[in-house]
């Protein structure tokens, strides 16, 4: 069975496939996560796309556990909860009072920093990847998660332009990153990156 088999499912079978994985007994609750993404993104799609926006996610979720094999439930957690700060209304006290002090510093590390005055989407984003190096192996796992999602996704999302810096953010900020946490992710992220170029 192949991790890429998430690609061809509807959100409920993402959603029981990662339930298979990790089961309902989990501290912190992986369940619950998949329920704060789904309750906080209602009514959000994808950029291009008319897919539910938790679908990613919960993609992101799946891609930890069957690509890089990792199924501790902190990650899991983080990477269902990971753009609640960004997207949507939800503090990071909100997500640590629920899920602990594990998840709310992984989210944490992985909400982008506001834009400086004057600063771009690239130059921003190049700035946290820097960051992001010193957030530990978690945060840069499920990141990778999250980027090869987003990559493997991002057609009809970006302009052509942006679809190059994106490509760029991603070779330059975050798979010198990846190689050094996990080797099936730096693969898979080389991949896409190298197709997409």
């Amino acid at each position: 069975m192949s991790w890429k088999e998430i690609y061809s499912l509807d959100l409920d079978r993402l959603q029981k496939r990662l339930i298979d994985h990790v089961g309902t007994d989990t501290w912190p609750p992986v369940h619950d996560a998949i329920v704060m993404a789904s309750e906080r993104h209602a009514g959000q799609t994808r950029k291009g796309k008319s897919e539910p926006y938790v679908t990613h996610p919960v993609r992101t979720a799946l891609i930890l556990c069957e690509l890089a094999e990792l199924k501790g439930a902190a990650m899991l957690c983080a990477a269902l909860l990971h753009d609640l700060v960004e997207d949507t209304a939800t503090t990071l006290d909100e997500i640590e009072d629920r899920f602990g002090s594990q998840v709310g510093d992984l989210v944490r590390a992985l909400t982008f920093p506001p834009l400086k005055p004057g600063e771009s989407k690239l130059a921003r984003n190049l700035r946290y990847f820097e960051h992001l190096r010193w957030e530990g192996r978690d945060a840069q796992i499920v990141k990778s998660a999250d980027r090869l999602d987003n990559l493997l996704t991002m057609e009809g999302a970006f302009t052509p332009e942006r679809a190059v810096e994106y490509l760029r953010e991603t070779r330059d900020g975050l798979i010198p990153l990846t190689l050094a946490c996990n080797t099936a992710l730096y693969h898979a992220l080389v991949e896409v990156v190298g197709a997409g170029e």
